[in-house]
């Protein structure tokens, strides 16, 4: 029997990748997705829970968690607000999903993560991977992007503008400086998904290690 893949965070830049990578893989049988509204994709491998207070009551029993929630304090409209997507989410999911069985969580973090960080951000991302170690997954794998490259629903123009000037350099930042260097959220979700098919304690993916995984 394949085994059945969790994915909160399944609409943003990595999570769409998560969810198209995981149905196409023979590894997996079923792929549920939690999101605050119905997408109405359609595939016979995806199931779909409306509501993140729906989760616990409505998920079968879950084998790997793709975590990719994320988004930014402007969208959010508060530290708080944001604080509630990017730490509390992810911390509810990692509960109910290792309360239906789940061994194995992957999650999206950021480059610098660290509770000592002085950006809000990234000590909120430190936060985060200090929380899910709590949990005492059989395999817990942490992925530090640096800046994610991808077609976004949403504008984000410090982004957008620091892609637009790193891209002629793109090729010659992975070869020379891969740590720093832009990736794609395609490569992001494709080395979560090989570091989940085998490994135990913690794992932490760089993203110069990520930027290798994809070639």
């Amino acid at each position: 029997m394949g085994k059945t893949a969790l994915v909160v965070g399944a609409t943003g830049l990595i999570g769409r990748e998560l969810v198209e990578q995981l149905l196409e893989s023979d590894r997996y049988e079923a792929v549920w997705i939690v999101v605050r509204r119905s997408k109405r994709w359609s595939h016979p491998k995806l199931h779909e829970v409306v509501g993140f207070e729906e989760m616990d009551a409505a998920l079968p029993h879950i084998d790997d968690v793709y975590c990719a929630l994320g988004t930014t304090i402007a969208v959010a409209g508060s530290q708080e607000a944001f604080k509630q997507v990017d730490l509390e989410l992810p911390l509810e999911v990692a509960r109910v999903a290792k309360a239906h069985g789940a061994t194995r969580y992957a999650v999206v973090s950021a480059q610098g993560a660290s509770l000592r960080s002085s950006f809000f951000y990234n000590r909120v991302k430190g936060e985060l991977e200090n929380g899910l170690r709590i949990f005492n997954f059989h395999h817990l794998i942490i992925a530090r992007p640096s800046l994610l490259l991808g077609e976004r629903d949403s504008f984000r123009l410090g982004e957008k503008a620091a892609e637009v000037v790193s891209r002629p350099f793109q090729s010659l930042l992975v070869e020379k400086a891969p740590e720093v260097a832009p990736i794609q959220a395609l490569h992001v979700a494709r080395a979560l998904i090989m570091a989940s098919e085998e490994g135990e304690g913690i794992e932490v993916l760089t993203s110069g290690m990520m930027q290798r995984m994809s070639r």
